[in-house]
This record gives structure tokens, C-alpha cells and sequence, in this order.
């Protein structure tokens, strides 16, 4: 399973987790996965999905990328879709986020 896991952007294999990681430390992320969604320029365009953390405002794109930006990720592997999720994240009976479930979801989301 950890194939799926990374998300291939203009050739460049980036890994979900690494972004996730620096997501997790924010203080309005309850959640997130970071997944790969078709894209016609560039492969696959990195999506982050969050679950917002109770208590807190939601996560913005501008938030993102400031977060991204200090933990010193580099440029090409920020997400460039953030997608605020409506309540928790689907799961499965151990708690894993299921991220195939998310991947068609957000697939349906029109993307300029």
C-alpha cells in the first residue's frame, strides 16, 4: 500500500506523507490526507483534504502554503488544492483515512 502513497507532479514523485507530516503540525488540521488527482498540466496535482481541528477555523490555502513554507518544504511538493472536508475523514474499522474514497470524491470537484 505505500505505492499509492506517492503522488508523481510533472515527474516528480512526491511523498503524500512527508506533506502530511508538515500539515499535522498545525494547529487547525484535526486531519488530512494528501492526495494525487488527475491533472492535465502536470500528471497528478497534490490535494490536501483536512479535516478541521475542533475549535478551530478552518484551514485556508494561503495558511497552507505559509505552513508548507516554513517547515521548509520545497515548492514543488506544497499542494495546490485544498479541500476543507465536511466532517470527519472516512475511515476504516482501524482508523486509516481512506484515501481511494477521498480520490474519487475529489475528483468530482471542478478544477480550473
Amino acid at each position: 500500500g505505500r505505492l499509492k502513497d506517492v503522488i508523481i507532479r510533472k515527474g516528480e514523485n512526491i511523498a503524500a506523507k512527508e506533506v502530511e507530516d508538515v500539515l499535522y503540525a498545525h494547529p487547525a488540521v484535526g486531519a488530512v490526507a494528501v492526495i494525487g488527482l488527475p491533472d492535465t498540466e502536470r500528471g497528478e496535482r497534490v490535494c490536501a483534504v483536512v479535516e478541521t481541528a475542533e475549535d478551530s477555523e478552518p484551514l485556508t490555502l494561503d495558511q497552507l502554503v505559509e505552513a508548507c513554507a516554513d517547515a521548509g518544504l520545497m515548492r514543488q511538493k506544497v499542494p495546490e488544492q485544498l479541500v476543507v472536508y465536511d466532517g470527519p475523514l472516512p475511515r476504516n474499522a482501524t482508523m486509516k483515512i481512506l484515501k481511494y474514497e477521498l480520490k474519487e470524491a475529489m475528483a468530482e470537484i471542478p478544477w480550473p
